[in-house]
């Protein structure tokens, strides 16, 4: 359909720790994660009002991952399972839970700069995830290792220090970045309309060959 990645993982240990991230679907403890790969060539005049770059990104292939996961939980309820595919931007409070999904999926490592990074892609991926109660066969071995190390190239590059270089928890991979820094850095790059940064994505070396 799509999808360069499929995985598919347990939620407990992320509800026991942070149970409000799960506030729009409820307790469905089994996630499936669906990553589509993003064309890397378009990042490179970023940061700018890139439009060909929302079009294909946001327009394509995050549209293209929403409407897998769509189906994805279309077929787990014509099965008789609950099943919801979380919304993106996830309502409320922005805790990151599609990126935890992959991440216990077995799929990646969530980087400095708060995203979800697969060893072939890095974060040049668009995510979704979809929530159920369905007995699917879930990722059982250890989360990836961080493979980040000392790189700290998309903290130094951000031109408003939106980034903490203090250690985040699993459960809430937004902590330590400050989205009303980035927010307004956006707004200065277009005033009038939607702006791009993407500059964290542009440093990481992760895939980017």
């Amino acid at each position: 359909m799509g999808a360069c990645h499929v995985g598919f993982a347990n939620l407990q240990r992320a509800f026991d720790e942070s149970p409000a991230s799960f506030g729009e679907s409820g307790p469905l403890l089994t996630g499936v994660s669906i990553c589509v790969h993003e064309d890397v060539a378009l990042l490179g005049n970023l940061p700018q009002t890139d439009f060909e770059y929302r079009a294909d990104h946001y327009n394509s292939k995050i549209d293209l991952a929403l409407r897998i996961g769509d189906r994805v939980a279309e077929v787990l309820r014509a099965n008789g399972f609950q099943a919801h595919r979380l919304s993106h931007p996830p309502k409320g409070k922005p805790t990151g839970l599609y990126k935890l999904v992959a991440r216990f999926a077995g799929l990646g490592w969530i980087g400095k700069n708060r995203l979800l990074l697969t060893p072939e892609h890095g974060c040049h991926i668009a995510l979704a995830a979809v929530l159920t109660d369905a007995p699917l066969p879930t990722y059982g071995g250890p989360l990836m290792e961080d493979r980040c190390g000392d790189c700290e190239k998309c903290i130094d590059i951000c031109p408003v220090h939106a980034y903490s270089r203090e250690p985040f928890g699993e459960t809430d991979s937004m902590a330590g970045f400050n989205t009303a820094h980035c927010a307004v850095f956006r707004g200065i790059i277009n005033p009038t309309g939607w702006g791009l940064c993407g500059l964290c994505v542009k440093a990481c070396p992760v895939g980017s060959d």
